[in-house]
C-alpha cells in the first residue's frame, strides 16, 4: 500500500552525503615468506554509522581493474572445506568480509618465481580483505568461525556451465602439503 504523503516532498528536502574521512585499513596480518607472484591481498575498510556498515569489495577509484562480470556469494556451514581447485584462465577474486575463513594458496606453476609456496591467510570480519588468486594457483577455503558464513567471489570471467573454468582435487589428496584437519 502506498501513503500519500501529507505534504509535498522535493528534491531539496535531502541533505547530500558528507565525504568518507580516511580511515585506516585494518591489518590483514603478516604472510611468511611473502605473498605468491600474482596474488594479492587488498584490505577491506567497513564505513559505520548507527545503522550498520559499507564496504566497498571492488572499485577503480585506486586503479583499474577487469571488468565485472561474474558475481556470487558462497555460503560456507561452520567447518566447511572447499578444495582443491584451480583455474585455468580467471582470477579469483574473493572479497571476506564476515565469518572466519583459513585461505590456503599453493604454487604450482611452472616457472613461478614463486613456485611450491603455500600462503595460509585468515580473513573474515576481524581481517576484511580482497584477495585475488590469478589463474593456476591452487587454492582452499575452510570456514574456521563456530558458524555459517558467506564470502563474495568476482571472478574475471563469467561462468560458463558448458565448460567449466575449475580443476579440482580432493581435500585429503597426500600431495598437497597443507591438511585442514584443524577445522
Amino acid at each position: 500500500m502506498v501513503n500519500t504523503p501529507k505534504a509535498a516532498l522535493s528534491l531539496t528536502d535531502f541533505t547530500a552525503d558528507s565525504p568518507w574521512e580516511p580511515r585506516p585499513a585494518t591489518d590483514v596480518g603478516a604472510v611468511p615468506d611473502g605473498l605468491i607472484d600474482g596474488v594479492t591481498l587488498t584490505p577491506i575498510v567497513a564505513h559505520s554509522d548507527e545503522r550498520g556498515s559499507l564496504s566497498e569489495l571492488l572499485t577503480t577509484r585506486d586503479a583499474p581493474i577487469e571488468p565485472i562480470v561474474h558475481v556470487y556469494q558462497v555460503t560456507s556451514m561452520a567447518g566447511s572445506i572447499r578444495a582443491w581447485v584451480y583455474h585455468r584462465k580467471q582470477f579469483d577474486r574473493l572479497a571476506f568480509i564476515n565469518g572466519r575463513f583459513k585461505i590456503v594458496l599453493y604454487d604450482i606453476r611452472p616457472g613461478s618465481p614463486s613456485a611450491n609456496r603455500v600462503n595460509v591467510l585468515v580473513l573474515g570480519s576481524e581481517r576484511p580483505a580482497l584477495l585475488c588468486i590469478p589463474p593456476l594457483v591452487i587454492h582452499g577455503v575452510g570456514n574456521i568461525g563456530a558458524e555459517t558464513a558467506t564470502f563474495v567471489n568476482l571472478p574475471t570471467r563469467a561462468y560458463d556451465p558448458r565448460d567449466p573454468d575449475k580443476c579440482r582435487l580432493r581435500v585429503s589428496d597426500p600431495r598437497m602439503p597443507f591438511r585442514f584437519d584443524d577445522l
